[in-house]
């Protein structure tokens, strides 16, 4: 068992605290990453002694957390990773492009050719379905063996090779208005990124669905009305007798629209609801 599965079976609170600790350790790097920063002196023994450890082991392996700064350098990372890939990859595919247009993507190719599995989540707004050249794309990977779903609201870019290594783009620029992302390889944090796409894998739909769903928005009229009564208060056993189905089938409906939503809960849902003008 992992230390995230560890933690998360004690409860949410236990694995947000965990989630919210490995952050710290992020940006405390970060903040020793950035140009001109200057670790804090403790004496000069101790001093010594971590410029000889961190020298010893920047020479022996590449850093747990590593900052790359430009699109350029970012594009040059990405399809290195890509290369460097032997199992599988796993993306989140959320926000305007930085650094590789979808379809200059040759790592990519290069690596499914290679065999490398890759199962990719597309923002639902970041497809742009609206755009003739969607589709096309899309039968493209799916034709090289992408197995591709679309979420709503995906929080960052992701790019998670053989769940060793990972490729993080905020969907903000830094402050001075160059894209950033960061090279991570601790496992506590790694693994947590693997949950986190594990999760909205699970809950996203099928890139057809998805794209039906564009056209008229994601709810069907007989969903809506399902719905409306919910939020109205309705038990699923009323709400089976105003539609004319089994409660049974209430339940599954609403199981499909919390998957629909990325949500658990039902009052989860009543706010995807509000937010997404689902009504």
């Amino acid at each position: 068992m992992t230390d995230v599965q560890s933690w998360y079976r004690q409860g949410p609170d236990a694995f947000e605290g965990l989630v919210l600790q490995r952050l710290d350790e992020i940006r405390r790097a970060l903040r020793v990453a950035e140009p001109g920063a200057v670790p804090e002196p403790e004496g000069a023994a101790a001093e010594t002694a971590v410029e000889v450890v961190a020298g010893a082991r920047a020479a022996a392996e590449p850093p747990d957390v590593e900052v790359v700064a430009g699109a350029r350098a970012i594009a040059e990372r990405y399809v290195a990773l890509q290369r460097s890939a032997r199992r599988e990859i796993l993306a989140l595919a959320a926000g305007p492009v930085v650094a590789v247009p979808a379809a200059d993507n040759s790592g990519q190719r290069e690596a499914m050719r290679a065999g490398v599995r890759y199962r990719v989540v597309y923002d639902r707004d970041a497809l742009a379905l609206t755009d003739s050249d969607t589709p096309p794309l899309l039968e493209h990977w799916a034709s090289l063996g992408e197995e591709m779903r679309v979420a709503f609201g995906l929080p960052l870019k992701l790019v998670l090779v053989d769940r060793a290594r990972a490729l993080v783009v905020p969907l903000t620029d830094g402050a001075d208005g160059e894209p950033r992302a960061t090279v991570l390889r601790s496992r506590p944090l790694l693994d947590a990124l693997g949950w986190i796409f594990d999760r909205v894998w699970d809950s996203a739909l099928p890139v057809p669905v998805a794209i039906a769903a564009a056209v008229d928005g994601p709810l069907t009229p007989a969903d809506r009305r399902l719905l409306t009564l919910l939020l109205n208060g309705y038990t699923d056993q009323a709400i089976g007798a105003q539609l004319g189905v089994s409660e049974r089938t209430v339940q599954r409906r609403v199981r499909g629209l919390l998957a629909l939503a990325g949500v658990r809960s039902r009052l989860q849902l009543g706010w995807h609801a509000a937010r997404h003008h689902w009504l």
